[in-house]
């Protein structure tokens, strides 16, 4: 596989044949890493652009004024991301394709995940495409999956989305609603008010407001400060296991996981990788730490499972906190596939 840093030297413009001064190889290499900015590593690829356009929505959305319209026709109400600059009038239209990001939640790493679960599933002659978020917060992957199933023909759209923060549950059904996912008879969308955990056990998650912080994590006891270093008042919640979570589910096209440092524990359960292996056949992984994405590379590739896109977390230690998930400057990402779920 080409490097970025050998796909950017190979463009005729910084061509020795066709370039009267190339520039050094590091000289190349400072050039991309300022443009790129975080996204050196990128975890996408130069094709993975034309499979992006394949999706992009051209038709007709009634957003307004109050909501963001995505690149995918997603609406979204403007006030789950506090921080963003509403126009005056009308959305606040985003057209431009998610790369590197989407401008407001997202990296392309995560769009590509999405996508492939769909041609995957499509590929399979499955009639029902089932996609589960895991820390979904008001749910955007969840919701996004059931808009672009349908759009893809799908005959039935399951879709799972689980918050331990209780002030977000009702964002799902008000972002699914806002979207026309529960207008359909043929999507089952379920919001779970829970903490994803080893068990099935009462745990603790910090009182936030899921508009500026997307980041806490769920804790077996209440501590005086978070993984992070920061204070915050807790409240109890249920903590459900995988198992749990998916009783009734045998086949999950689409797992999107994003638990703040919570699969550290997951990763090494093996009731929950036993389900991952039967039962998942497309899963995107937020690694917030080096060591959650060794601990997903080993125990995945152990179960013959394919690491399809990578994006490295960006990080460095702190004196506030001595865990190493609390060191994250901006999340990795990896997109995994498993052929074996047949159901």
């Amino acid at each position: 596989m080409k490097t970025l840093l050998n796909k950017l030297l190979a463009r005729p413009e910084i061509n020795p044949q066709t370039a009267p001064a190339p520039p050094s190889r590091s000289a190349a290499a400072v050039a991309a890493r300022d443009q790129l900015v975080n996204d050196f590593f990128g975890g996408w690829e130069l094709e993975d652009i034309e499979v992006l356009q394949r999706y992009r929505y051209e038709g007709a959305s009634s957003a307004g004024h109050g909501e963001i319209l995505d690149w995918l026709g997603i609406r979204t109400d403007i006030d789950f991301h506090a921080w963003l600059p509403r126009p005056a009038s009308g959305p606040l239209s985003i057209r431009d394709l998610p790369v590197p990001d989407d401008q407001v939640h997202a990296e392309t790493i995560e769009y590509i995940g999405l996508i492939c679960s769909l041609e995957r599933a499509a590929r399979s002659g499955h009639h029902r495409f089932v996609a589960v978020e895991l820390g979904a917060s008001y749910a955007p992957w969840a919701v996004a999956a059931g808009v672009m199933a349908l759009r893809k023909g799908f005959g039935e759209v399951s879709l799972v989305a689980v918050e331990a923060n209780r002030n977000s549950v009702p964002k799902i059904t008000r972002h699914a609603k806002l979207n026309g996912l529960l207008d359909v008879s043929n999507v089952d969308l379920r919001a779970i008010h829970g903490a994803v955990h080893v068990r099935d056990e009462p745990v603790y998650f910090p009182k936030i407001d899921t508009s500026h912080d997307n980041g806490a994590q769920l804790t077996l006891e209440p501590e005086a400060q978070d993984y992070r270093g920061l204070a915050y008042e807790y409240e109890e919640v249920p903590g459900l296991s995988l198992p749990t979570l998916c009783a009734d589910i045998p086949r999950i096209d689409f797992l999107h996981m994003d638990l703040q440092g919570a699969e550290e524990a997951l990763l090494q359960d093996a009731d929950f990788l036993r389900l991952l292996d039967e039962r998942v056949t497309t899963l995107f992984i937020a690694t917030q730490s080096r060591l959650i994405e060794g601990l997903a590379l080993k125990a995945l590739s152990a179960m013959n499972w394919q690491l399809y896109r990578e994006r490295p977390t960006v990080y460095q230690q702190n004196d506030r906190t001595p865990d190493v998930n609390g060191w994250t400057l901006r999340d990795g990402g990896q997109i995994w596939f498993n052929d074996k779920p047949r159901g």
